[in-house]
C-alpha cells in the first residue's frame, strides 16, 4: 500500500518561525498545490482541509503554511506587510518546490497568489482566488472615519473592527497594499486558467471587486462565480463544494495539456 508522506513542523524564515505542512500524496506527481490563507487567518482550517482531502483524491501534492506574523508568530503582525508575505511565498517556491503549481489563495492569500502567477509564468499553471480584492486598501479607506485617518497619521498604526473581529494595522501594511493594487495596472498579466469565487453576502469586501478582477486578467481562460449565499469566509457547504469542484477542473486541465 502507497504511504503518504506528510512533514508537519516549524521553518525559520528572516527571523520568524513558521508552521508549515508538506504533504506527498504521490511522489511521481507533477503538480503541487499551494494554499494562502487570508489576512489575520488560518491554513488548518476547513477551506485548507477541503485542499488537502482534494489533493489526496486526485493524487498531487500540497503545501500549506502560516504567513508571517500569523500563528505562532502572530506577535510578530504589525512588523509585517504584503511585501515581506511576497517575499516569503516566492522564497518557499524558489527553495522547496520543483514542479507546476496550482495557486490557492483567500482574500490577502489570493491576491497574493496573482502577485506570484505573474512572477512566475512558467511554474503555476492555474489560480483558485476566493473573495479576493486587490483594492482592500482603499475599501478600507472608505470606510476609515476622520479619527481612524488621523490616528493612522499620528501615531503609524489605526485599530478597525470589521465583523466580530479586531484587527491593527501598520502605516507600513498599509503602503504596501496600496503599492500592490493590481487594479492599479493596465491588467493582470496572468494567461492560465483562473478560477475566481466569490460570495454576494460577503461584508468584508464588496463583491463587485471580482468582476473588476476579472476585467483586468490577461488569461481568456478566467471562471467566475458568485455564490449569493456564502459570506466573504467562503466555509459554508456550497463553496466548500466550489472550492473543491474548481480545483479538480484546475487539474484536469493540466493533464490534458500534458
Amino acid at each position: 500500500m502507497k504511504k503518504d508522506i506528510i512533514n508537519k513542523q516549524l521553518y525559520h524564515f528572516a527571523g520568524h518561525s513558521i508552521a508549515y505542512e508538506y504533504c506527498q500524496f504521490n511522489v511521481k506527481s507533477d503538480v503541487t498545490v499551494i494554499f494562502v490563507h487570508g489576512l489575520r487567518a488560518t491554513p488548518w482550517g476547513r477551506k485548507g482541509d477541503t485542499i488537502k482531502e482534494t489533493c489526496k483524491e486526485l493524487g498531487i501534492n500540497f503545501l500549506r503554511f502560516d504567513l508571517l506574523g500569523h500563528g505562532d508568530d502572530k506577535d510578530n503582525f504589525l512588523l509585517c506587510d504584503f511585501n515581506s508575505w511576497k517575499q516569503q511565498l516566492q522564497t518557499i517556491i524558489k527553495r522547496y518546490i520543483h514542479n507546476n503549481i496550482i495557486m490557492v489563495g483567500t482574500c490577502v492569500g489570493g491576491w497574493l497568489s496573482l502577485c506570484t502567477a505573474e512572477k512566475f509564468p512558467n511554474r503555476i499553471k492555474s489560480v483558485i482566488c476566493l473573495s479576493v480584492a486587490p483594492d482592500l486598501i482603499e475599501q478600507m479607506l472608505l470606510r476609515a472615519t476622520p479619527e481612524q485617518i488621523k490616528c493612522l497619521e499620528d501615531t503609524g498604526f489605526v485599530e478597525a473592527r470589521i465583523e466580530k473581529y479586531h484587527y491593527i494595522f501598520s502605516q507600513n501594511l498599509w503602503t504596501s497594499f496600496l503599492s500592490n493594487n493590481l487594479l492599479k495596472q493596465d491588467k493582470i498579466d496572468i494567461t492560465c486558467p483562473v478560477y475566481l469565487l466569490q460570495g454576494q453576502d460577503d461584508v468584508f469586501i464588496d463583491w463587485h471587486s471580482v468582476l473588476k478582477v476579472c476585467e483586468k486578467l490577461a488569461s481568456t481562460q478566467v471562471v467566475m462565480k458568485i455564490l449569493k449565499k456564502s459570506n466573504h469566509h467562503m466555509q459554508d457547504k456550497e463553496a466548500l463544494l466550489e472550492l473543491k469542484r474548481s480545483l479538480q477542473d484546475a487539474y484536469a486541465k493540466i493533464q490534458k495539456e500534458g
